[in-house]
């Protein structure tokens, strides 16, 4: 079944383009690298995407592999999945990074304050 890559919703064979997403869907979903690297853990929420992409590029500079976790809901327009969630979604990186990660991500945050 063709998949959408950016919201991970399948669709009929004969519809080759996302009506929401307005991307081309490809043939199946791809193989994530997430199990390559065992545990993951949540080392920071973040209030929207654009937030959630800074910090990944932050992170992935120091050679540290990101996955960002979105909390919405596919097709409800910003719902959030846990109505106990306020934040759009978690940075995610391999459990035995965490410390690296932690501290890298802490290094940015103060090199914003200094200027």
């Amino acid at each position: 079944m063709p998949f959408c890559p950016q919201c991970n919703a399948t669709y009929k064979k004969a519809i080759s383009i996302c009506p929401d997403c307005q991307v081309d869907l490809v043939p199946q979903a791809a193989q994530t690298e997430i199990s390559e690297y065992g545990d993951w853990y949540a080392i920071e929420s973040v209030p929207n995407e654009l937030a959630a992409n800074i910090l990944r590029s932050v992170l992935e500079d120091d050679n540290i592999p990101v996955y960002v976790r979105c909390h919405d809901v596919p097709y409800y327009g910003g719902v959030k999945g846990n109505a106990g969630q306020s934040e759009w979604g978690d940075i995610l990186v391999p459990a035995n990074l965490v410390p690296r990660a932690r501290g890298c991500l802490k290094a940015y945050f103060d090199s914003l304050k200094e200027e």
